[in-house]
């Protein structure tokens, strides 16, 4: 085929002539000066344009590419599920894990302070005490109330 100038390679390819001379720059074949073989251009042109589109996509484990647009969704997806976390937070929905942990430790110590206390408190009240069925509704009794203390909500107000 014969060649022809920068114009019309321009208009074969829809780009301007600045364009053009910007690719001959990047490999455009010439034929001369100013004169370029339209095959071999077009055949540079798809070639130039796959590898711009290989370039935007990014690779997968199964050897495909994902496309810029498909991690751009991907990537605001992401940003909305941190913002619906951090407003379920803002709404005391959600609480941190380590407040949580720091809470829970606080209530087991102070559960395992009332009964640990049972003892000595039943231990007075059953010195002397000869029936068994005294001593069991003594013991019983100090139990009640060490479970009606911890039971009481005011108890724990200072962790929240």
């Amino acid at each position: 085929m014969a060649a022809v100038n920068a114009v019309k390679i321009a208009q074969a390819l829809n780009l301007t002539e600045q364009r053009v001379h910007q690719l001959v720059r990047e490999g455009l074949p010439k034929e001369g000066r100013g004169l370029f073989d339209p095959v071999k251009c077009m055949l540079f042109y798809v070639r130039y344009l796959q590898r711009a589109l290989e370039k935007k996509s990014m690779p997968t484990l199964d050897g495909g590419f994902v496309g810029e647009r498909v991690e751009r969704v991907r990537l605001l997806r992401a940003h909305a599920d941190l913002r619906e976390m951090e407003l379920a937070r803002m709404r005391s929905s959600v609480i941190p894990v380590a407040d949580y942990e720091r809470t829970l430790a606080i209530i087991i110590q102070t559960t395992t302070a009332g009964v640990m206390a049972i003892a000595p408190l039943a231990a007075i009240d059953v010195t002397g005490q000869e029936s068994r069925v005294m001593v069991q509704a003594l013991i019983e009794k100090q139990c009640k109330e060490a479970l009606a203390y911890l039971a009481k909500t005011e108890n724990y107000k200072h962790l929240g």
